[in-house]
């Protein structure tokens, strides 16, 4: 730099006030975001910062100048600089720096009329966006109008805590100070224009689209199915017929039909037998599924605007459903693609043969259609909790859970609970293996490891088992039901994602999709037909098989001699001497902890060891990779003629803290390995229980780690209780929990999980 330009940075320091050139300004936080004083105090935040404000990378730069223009009253200028970002985007990804820019643009050309034309804002505001929308493709116009309908209350509580934050520091730095200017202006502008968006969202669909609410599709003599069909509509989109994606469901919350026609598809959301589109009507599950999906298929290969070819997409219950259709084989079904698929009789309404209380609130959720009396989510979650601790203190036979959680009878309830085996009842429902034989189409499935995965592992291994060529894919990540269905975050029940673990997996599927209907690229995530994201090595992996008899498997054993400490998981058995000492007694008949809350969180500095026991590693010497399913063969003597068991494993850090390395597995020990018939233990007696968790995990454990295995015996609020007596556990009551339940683990004791790059 020459002296002379030394100088004038010097001058031009020395003529900006000092908090600039210290590019730490103060500030004195409004009370909360709805204070009148918060406007003001903002404006001048963003007003001192926008004279000073630099960044490297021009695109971030414009988009927080923009931001900070529009607070501090600059509304021409925060345009022009949104202008001038959205010519930088143009040709790029649409990402959420290109949304930003439009949104931004929007609000501030909005607030530029209102100033120079005297107009009112929702006047506006309407004119803002009937300009900078209608341009956009259709998916950019659904993601930006996503973005625009989240409510103010969500980006309230942000500000309110950045608020209180800064609020004793009277400070705060450049970053932070941008931060709180962008997190005011999404609270700020929401608040201006949420009421207005309703009408504007409508009139955008309806100029884009062709939709129709109630459509009844004859399916039988008699038997009418409610549909609702959504078509690209004005524009290329609309020429020729389409490829329909269609979800057959009885929850109107799953009406993804939109979004398939803005990607180019004819979208349908079919609603099961008795269902219509707002909800209502009595439906009885998985019984006629399989055949409407099926002629739903045939119709809509009748139709004009269809090409003739269908794929079927769901989630849950509508991922079964998918299933349903496909072991029929109507001949215009192409591809299904399922997230986390139900799997009667398998994971619902029991998992490993023990049933879930939550089964009773989705029959009266979905199949009953009735409302709940909670007027939130929050307080649906915690009527349900007071009624399954009450039903836990009453001690009474589980037969009486439907009159204690729905206050009466529920045929649908009593007709699952007389089921407890994996019997014909169930099996109909489910491809036979001479039906899993004959699917021949693409099939995706998706799975998380923290929940629900156990229909999709079914389907994927009994697919494969039964039809080895078979074009199917599985994708698994650490995700649960809720964060699959909302969008993977950062953070999960306390655990932090890798980032390569941040998928749109809704939008990985439609890029499936394109592949398989429109010749587009394969994603990149689903190499083979396993994929499937290593916790903690920030990596994927991709293999031809789940589970490969060649791959190396890390086997530990249980020692079972006394200890005066936590038992040790050992790479050897230990001698028989001192055999025997690993015991758990857990006395079903105590009550006392109803109101106790059982921990979710996936890592933890406190392992959860209520009814347990547990089993600890010695350090690894290395940087260990697992995936896979554990498997074990518990050498034990059990005190009753059964045992519901639930096995978790961790990884203990060497800093001390617990990471859970799947969903704690609860399986019916009289079940093990042999869903569709009970079988007996002998009680007092020494005997082997093999088993497999219905559960997957990948993971990088690091050099220094232990591995913790927890086992633990069931007594949940939320579950049915196991007693024991050899009676149908529907019949049993807290009369039956007499002593305590003992079981003892000996030497041949072991668990093993596969390990090694694939």
């Amino acid at each position: 730099m020459s002296a002379p330009a030394r100088r004038a940075l010097v001058l031009l320091m020395l003529a900006l006030p000092v908090w600039a050139r210290a590019l730490d300004f103060g500030f004195q936080a409004p009370r909360d975001p709805d204070d009148v004083a918060a406007a003001d105090a903002m404006r001048d935040l963003a007003q001192r910062i926008v004279p000073v404000y630099q960044d490297d990378d021009t695109d971030g730069y414009l988009a927080n100048l923009t931001a900070l223009q529009i607070v501090s009253g600059a509304y021409a200028a925060a345009y022009d600089s949104s202008r001038l970002l959205r010519r930088r985007q143009q040709g790029k990804p649409f990402d959420a720096l290109a949304e930003r820019a439009i949104i931004d643009g929007i609000y501030a050309h909005a607030r530029a009329i209102e100033a120079n034309e005297r107009a009112g804002f929702a006047k506006a505001y309407t004119r803002s966006f009937q300009e900078l929308v209608p341009p956009l493709d259709n998916a950019q116009a659904a993601a930006i109008m996503a973005r625009l309908a989240i409510p103010p209350p969500v980006f309230r509580e942000p500000l309110r805590q950045a608020f209180d934050r800064w609020r004793q520091k009277g400070s705060l730095p450049q970053a932070d100070a941008v931060a709180l200017v962008r997190t005011w202006l999404a609270y700020e502008s929401r608040r201006s224009f949420n009421a207005l968006l309703p009408e504007l969202i409508a009139a955008e669909n309806r100029r884009r689209y062709v939709a129709e609410a109630d459509v009844r599709i004859p399916v039988r003599a008699g038997v009418v199915i409610h549909a609702s069909v959504v078509r690209p509509g004005g524009g290329k989109a609309a020429k020729g017929p389409l490829p329909t994606l269609l979800r057959f469901t009885l929850d109107p919350a799953e009406d993804d039909a939109q979004r398939s026609a803005f990607k180019g598809y004819v979208g349908i959301t079919a609603y099961v037998r008795g269902r219509t589109p707002d909800g209502k009507g009595d439906a009885w599950p998985f019984v006629h599924d399989g055949e409407d999906a099926a002629a739903v298929i045939d119709w809509i290969a009748r139709q004009p605007w269809s090409d003739g070819r269908v794929g079927m997409l769901g989630d849950g219950y509508s991922g079964y459903a998918a299933w349903a259709a496909a072991r029929r084989k109507p001949a215009a079904l192409k591809a299904i693609a399922t997230t986390q698929p139900m799997a009667p009789g398998i994971d619902f309404p029991m998992a490993g043969q023990i049933y879930r209380n939550a089964f009773v609130r989705w029959a009266q959720e979905h199949a009953m259609a009735e409302p709940t009396l909670a007027h939130t989510e929050a307080d649906t979650d915690a009527k349900w909790r007071a009624l399954e601790a009450r039903w836990y203190r009453q001690g009474g036979p589980y037969w009486d859970i439907d009159r204690v959680l729905l206050g009466k009878r529920s045929k649908l309830v009593r007709t699952w609970l007389t089921h407890p085996s994996h019997d014909r009842y169930w099996q109909k429902f489910l491809p036979s293996a001479k039906q899993f034989a004959q699917i021949d189409i693409p099939v995706l499935d998706i799975a998380g490891y923290y929940g629900a995965e156990a229909g999709a592992l079914y389907y994927h291994r009994e697919h494969l088992r039964n039809r080895p060529q078979a074009d199917t894919t599985l994708l698994l990540g650490p995700w649960d039901t809720a964060s699959i269905r909302l969008g993977t975050a950062a953070t999960l029940r306390g655990y932090t994602l890798d980032p390569v673990a941040r998928v749109d997996l809704p939008e990985l599927r439609l890029q499936w999709f394109d592949h398989v209907f429109k010749g587009a690229k394969k994603p990149a995530l689903l190499q083979d037909r396993v994929n499937y994201q290593v916790m903690g090595a920030d990596r994927w992996r991709h293999a031809p098989t789940l589970d490969s008899p060649d791959r190396p498997r890390l086997r530990l054993y249980l020692d079972t001699r006394h200890r005066d400490g936590p038992h040790r998981l050992l790479p050897s058995p230990t001698p028989s001497v001192g055999d025997g000492k690993a015991r758990l007694s857990v006395d079903l008949a105590d009550r006392s902890d109803a109101h106790i809350p059982w921990p979710d969180a996936l890592r933890a500095k406190q392992l959860p060891t209520r009814n347990s026991i547990r089993f600890v590693s010695d350090p690894l010497q290395k940087d260990t990779e697992i995936d896979g399913s554990l498997r074990g063969e518990f050498d034990i003597t059990p005190s009753r003629q059964d045992v519901d068991l639930n096995v978790s494993l961790y990884e203990q850090t060497a800093s001390g803290e617990y990471q859970l390395l799947f969903e704690p597995y609860d399986f019916r020990a009289s079940y093990a390995g042999h869903r569709d018939k009970r079988r007996l233990l002998r009680a007092g007696e020494r005997q082997l229980l093999a088993f497999t968790a219905e559960r997957v995990t990948a993971a990088k454990l690091e050099a220094g780690s232990r591995l913790v295995l927890v086992v633990g015996l069931n007594k949940r609020p939320d579950r049915q209780i196991n007693y024991g007596s050899g009676k149908d556990v529907n019949s049993e009551t807290i009369a039956d929990a007499q002593q305590p339940v003992r079981v003892r683990w000996h030497v041949r004791s072991h668990v093993e999980i596969q390990t090694g790059e694939p």
